[in-house]
């Protein structure tokens, strides 16, 4: 009977350490899932970003006037200058150029698009 005795305690000593390897594998695989989750909220946040981007820079390219813009978009910084004015002398027509930054995370777009200039009208 003292053999099935010491068969008993290696059993439980055998349970403890599958215990704990369980508990292991649960913990790191739980913790791998957050992280996963973390890179994914992180993936759709800039995504956002972007979007918002984007919409801002079609938005100044389709002529809508930067500070109006601005306050739509708080979190964004729009800086505007000239590249050439003016690129058509006939019609006005001007090159500016868009730095758009996003405070955070930090974005930051540059463009350089046409502005429509007034026409000149010819007394003929």
């Amino acid at each position: 009977m003292t053999g099935s005795g010491r068969d008993g305690g290696y059993a439980l000593t055998e349970v403890l350490v599958a215990s704990v390897i369980a508990a292991a594998v649960v913990s790191s695989a739980m913790a791998g899932m957050a992280g996963a989750l973390r890179g994914t909220r992180g993936a759709e946040d800039m995504q956002e970003t972007l979007a918002a981007g984007a919409n801002i820079s079609a938005r100044l390219r389709a002529g809508d006037r930067a500070e109006r813009i601005a306050a739509d978009y708080p979190q964004w910084r729009i800086e505007l200058s000239a590249v050439d004015r003016p690129v058509d002398p006939r019609t006005g027509a001007v090159l500016t150029r868009a730095r758009i930054e996003h405070i955070a995370p930090l974005v930051s777009l540059e463009l350089i698009y046409l502005e429509d200039g007034f026409i000149i009208q010819d007394d003929e």
